[in-house]
C-alpha cells in the first residue's frame, strides 16, 4: 500500500473521530487513531497536525495549554470538523476535498456552481452543502 493511500484512510479517520469525540489537540487524536480500525501505522503528532491542516472539514477552535516534563507551560491547538457546515455523520461525505474521496465517490463528485469545489452534491442539486450552510 502506498503512503497516499494510507495519508487519505488518516484524513478520513480523523474527521470521523473529531466528529465522535469533538475538539481534540494532535496528540489526542493520535491516542484516538491507534484505536481506530483502518489505521495500522498511526503517524506521528506533527503528520497529523499537518494532515488536518490540510482538510478543510476541520478548523482549529481553540488552544490547550499543557504543561511539560520540564516544568514549563506550552500552548496546543485544539482541532475540531467545521460544525457551522456539517451536522451529522452523513455530511461528512457532501464536504470531503477531492483528494480524500474514493474513487467511487470521485465518480459521483461534479464541481459547484458557486465556489468551483468538486463535491459529492446532496439530491445532485447545486449547490454544494458547504454553500447551503454558509
Amino acid at each position: 500500500m502506498s503512503a497516499n493511500n494510507n495519508n487519505k484512510r488518516v484524513r478520513r479517520a480523523i474527521v470521523e473521530l473529531l466528529f465522535d469525540h469533538g475538539a481534540c489537540t494532535r496528540e489526542q487524536v493520535a491516542e484516538h487513531l491507534q484505536n481506530y480500525k483502518g489505521v495500522k501505522n498511526v503517524p506521528s503528532p506533527n503528520s497529523i497536525s499537518a494532515l488536518m491542516s490540510k482538510n478543510p472539514q476541520v478548523v482549529i477552535v481553540g488552544r490547550e495549554k499543557v504543561e511539560m516534563t520540564n516544568g514549563g507551560n506550552i500552548h496546543h491547538f485544539q482541532f475540531d470538523i467545521d460544525r457551522k457546515v456539517i451536522h451529522s455523520k452523513e455530511d461528512l461525505i457532501f464536504t470531503r476535498p477531492l483528494s480524500v474521496m474514493t474513487p467511487n465517490e470521485r465518480g459521483r463528485a461534479i464541481q459547484c456552481e458557486c465556489c468551483a469545489r468538486t463535491r459529492i452534491l446532496p439530491d445532485g442539486q447545486q449547490p454544494c452543502l458547504s454553500c447551503r450552510r454558509q
